[in-house]
């Protein structure tokens, strides 16, 4: 890969971005701002007086911090090697390939980062807003188990975009590789610099199940991580400017789940409110 190439990538990211949240505000609203404004679920404050169902969540904004912060410092480290020409040897490259291998599997177990495409497609089809995706359900003995991600990209996420959006999902299928994902999770692949493949092993018998070229591969890593970028990046650069874009707009009026009655909706007012150099939303009043 050369710089341009990674220049190339990243505004043909950007532009996909654009255009699937262009989508979302296009198809609705209400939902769209609560999107880049992180409605959410927050558990630890489940059996309080408060309700869980919140907005400008602070488990959607924070928790993924530390790891972006390391993608961010790997990214711009890799765009400079790309534009300084810098040569790497063979072990070095096996070295790398693993921290890319690393990278890959925390962007598609991400939760916030699932969070945000399965309310992408869900908004898109017109499904109400999801405040709370559990990544957690009861087994038949009422024991909880993780939901397996490989099967919510799947079903939840690109068979909804499919529906709501093709061309993004289509996008996301270039790019994700659930084979490869769960390769680094349960170490069962080889790199082979002399071959250019990424090499995904039967761990018990040893055999291989696929190839991958590292030219695919790469391809494959670098939309991941501009995707898992510039997409909260850009849902927090909408929220920011949205006084500016929508200085009419007191403020929003939005469904909220009653936390005392479930199953009950209720419309509450939600307002855009500077804090520092950010824009967060709160709400004022409910009916």
């Amino acid at each position: 890969m050369t710089y341009s190439d990674l220049t190339f990538y990243e505004t043909e990211v950007i532009e996909v971005v654009d255009k699937v949240l262009d989508a979302v505000k296009a198809k609705n609203f209400e939902n769209y701002i609560l999107l880049i404004a992180r409605g959410g679920y927050q558990y630890e404050i489940e059996k309080t007086f408060l309700s869980p169902y919140v907005i400008s969540s602070r488990q959607e904004i924070y928790l993924d911090r530390t790891r972006d912060k390391f993608l961010v410092a790997y990214l711009n480290n890799y765009a400079t090697l790309l534009k300084d020409g810098v040569f790497m040897d063979n072990e070095y490259k096996e070295y790398d390939l693993n921290i890319q291998m690393m990278i890959y599997a925390q962007i598609w177990e991400s939760h916030q980062f699932l969070k945000s495409l399965k309310r992408i497609g869900d908004i898109l089809i017109g499904k109400p807003y999801e405040w709370k995706i559990p990544f957690e359900k009861p087994d038949k003995n009422g024991v909880m188990r993780p939901v397996h991600k490989g099967n919510m990209i799947q079903e939840q996420i690109l068979n909804t975009l499919r529906r709501g959006n093709p061309d993004f999902a289509r996008f996301i299928e270039k790019i994700y590789d659930g084979q490869l994902r769960n390769d680094f999770a349960h170490a069962t692949y080889y790199i082979s610099v002399e071959d250019n493949a990424i090499i995904s092993q039967d761990s018990e018998r040893y055999t291989y199940k696929k190839k991958t070229d590292l030219f695919d591969w790469e391809q494959m890593f670098i939309y991941s991580v501009l995707l898992s970028y510039h997409l909260p990046n850009s849902m927090r650069e909408r929220c920011k400017s949205f006084m500016n874009d929508y200085p009419e707009l007191d403020y929003v009026e939005v469904d909220w789940p009653s936390y005392k009655e479930p199953g009950k909706i209720l419309r509450a007012r939600i307002k855009p409110e500077m804090r520092g150099d950010e824009i967060e939303f709160n709400f004022v009043r409910m009916r």
